[in-house]
């Protein structure tokens, strides 16, 4: 009956939805769903007097009955939280805007119950410049969620507060957030949900969908991402207003499903976020948190809002989003490739982490790891670039006292080192054993960076990127345009990881830019720790260090659940809390 009122609907408004949006574009007026006059221009290129750093928030309301509960969480927690959290100096935004639109209203609506409510600027305090644009309704029917996504990224202003998003902000980190407790029920508004994802993805945006979605039958488990069509990572309440996070690798179909309303939305909602680095959220755990359990609710708001703020500030990079832009390894070592993929390789040898011979112009590219086996566990040594005929190597001390810096430039111990092939080298200090060296790739790359971050004898490597810097790359970071884990070749896809890492062994091809060689070289294998799963699982089972120190250590100082999953795990593998240091 649903479908057959949706067909009937389409039928009776097609002709009126047309007429609508042509009589709005000639004579120029605005109405519900057309939005501001000026609109932001999503292809115009940032100015060089660009300077500002900004941040949106721009939330798809269900407007229906049966929403007061997500709405006044949206507006007195969600929202205030995020906005504060961003003004901080942790994160330096100068400005952070929040937009507003509903769907599934009687009043003040298009054809598609959609309507504009409009955007305004946060203040530091967490409070609205214009709190009207809060002001939801609660009283509708019709839920036509791809519809509204769409139009709300039409309608961004391009002035907000009097800020010109085009000409002021260097950086426009944009986010989404749907709310609704029901699927579609306007299907007829014609688009798939992997059209829907790619022009999400196209505007820069990351999703995430607060849904009717119960996750392995637990209201404790409050939210997911979906990290991969079978790789997931759970955000779960600790039973005392926090939440821990854990990996479920299995398709998402197969544990996750409606309680009420939302009877298609696995079907129509939750591809949207697969591998983009947004998330999904269950509407049930909130309204559970809010009726009866305090705890679960503050859970809930402890890992949406960390969430939401990390997902701003790492996910995106300059005006892109939708995963690409940024990737890290380090640890255990732990990899997030440029697809926000997660996988671990253990083996010891000196490994390709990026390559590519088109960089800069044909400058060339190419950064190698040495790894280093400790019993059941391995960490990154040393990290070696090179950029046209300019090789830096840098090494981390395991001794805290050591004020020595570890590095050879062109292969001479501590040599006269200023830039790589004209991209400038920062080198910054903070204590013996905690070290940054910067490349900026900003001469070509405007605002794009390497970081390679010391602690003690542990290396991680961040990148800060952008598909014309990293577009053409090869390697343990994957690809940047598919995000998947490709062979030499271009073409294999590799998903064993302990394979993937063994095919990017350094081979003589590749060159050499470490100082001095170490065992093994190709054609020597890669040496793997001792039986990584069940050695690691006995020695961390005799831990001096329990797994609530580490997990306290962790989540003091972090915010991103996988961040913090790893460092536990890296404390528990090295017996010294101070490791969260290194992230």
């Amino acid at each position: 009956m649903k479908f057959l009122l949706v067909s009937l609907f389409a039928a009776l408004v097609a002709q009126e939805v047309s007429a609508a949006f042509i009589s709005s574009e000639v004579s120029g007026m605005s109405d519900v769903g057309s939005g501001p006059a000026v609109k932001y221009d999503y292809d115009m290129e940032v100015p060089g007097s660009a300077t500002k750093k900004c941040a949106l928030v721009n939330i798809v309301m269900d407007e229906s009955g049966s929403m007061t509960t997500e709405q006044t969480f949206l507006k007195d927690t969600a929202i205030p939280d995020i906005v504060s959290a961003l003004y901080t100096p942790t994160y330096g935004y100068s400005d952070v805007f929040v937009c507003s639109n509903g769907f599934g209203g009687y009043e003040d609506t298009d054809v598609y119950d959609y309507r504009y409510v409009g955007c305004t600027k946060g203040n530091a305090n967490g409070s609205l410049m214009d709190n009207s644009i809060t002001n939801w309704n609660v009283r509708g029917h019709w839920e036509e969620g791809y519809y509204a996504m769409s139009k709300s990224m039409e309608n961004l202003p391009q002035v907000i507060a009097s800020v010109n998003l085009n000409t002021e902000c260097s950086e426009l980190h944009k986010n989404m957030i749907l709310v609704s407790d029901e699927d579609r029920d306007a299907e007829s508004w014609i688009t798939t949900p992997n059209m829907m994802r790619q022009e999400i993805i196209d505007h820069g945006y990351i999703l995430n969908i607060v849904v009717d979605s119960t996750i392995n039958a637990d209201h404790d488990n409050v939210g997911m991402q979906v990290n991969s069509a079978n790789r997931n990572t759970i955000f779960r309440a600790d039973g005392s207003g926090g939440f821990t996070s854990f990996d479920k690798n299995e398709p998402y179909t197969t544990f996750v499903a409606h309680e009420d309303l939302g009877v298609y939305t696995l079907d129509h909602y939750y591809p949207l976020i697969i591998g983009t680095g947004g998330a999904a959220w269950n509407v049930n755990s909130l309204r559970e948190g809010v009726a009866n359990n305090a705890n679960l609710k503050l859970s809930f708001a402890d890992a949406f809002v960390k969430t939401k703020v990390q997902e701003i500030i790492d996910n995106c990079s300059g005006n892109t989003c939708g995963g690409g832009g940024r990737s890290e390894i380090g640890g255990d070592p732990h990899i997030t490739t440029w697809k926000n993929e997660h996988y671990e390789y253990h083996g010891q040898c000196d490994l390709v982490m990026m390559k590519d011979d088109e960089f800069a112009d044909g400058l060339g590219l190419d950064m190698h790891i040495r790894t280093k086996v400790v019993r059941h566990w391995s960490y990154i040594q040393s990290v070696a670039i090179r950029i046209g005929n300019d090789v830096i190597e840098i090494e981390g001390s395991a001794d805290r006292e050591d004020q020595e810096a570890h590095y050879w430039y062109n292969f001479e111990h501590q040599g006269e080192a200023e830039d790589l092939a004209g991209f400038k080298l920062i080198f910054k200090k903070q204590v013996a054993y905690k070290r940054q060296y910067i490349v900026d790739l900003s001469p070509r790359y405007p605002g794009k960076q390497i970081v390679i971050q010391l602690f003690k004898e542990f290396i991680r490597v961040k990148f800060d990127g952008s598909e014309e810097a990293f577009g053409n790359t090869a390697g343990l970071m994957g690809d940047f345009k598919t995000g998947k884990t490709l062979a030499r070749d271009g073409v294999t896809e590799l998903n064993d990881y302990t394979a993937f890492g063994e095919e990017w062994q350094v081979l003589p091809a590749d060159g050499n830019l470490f100082h001095v060689a170490t065992h093994p070289q190709f054609p020597e294998k890669c040496l793997e720790p001792e039986d990584p799963r069940g050695e690691r699982r006995r020695r961390l089972g005799e831990s001096k260090i329990s797994y609530e120190q580490a997990e306290a250590a962790c989540f003091s100082a972090l915010s991103d659940p996988l961040s913090i999953k790893d460092c536990v795990y890296d404390i528990l593998s090295t017996q010294d809390l101070d490791m969260v240091g290194a992230f």
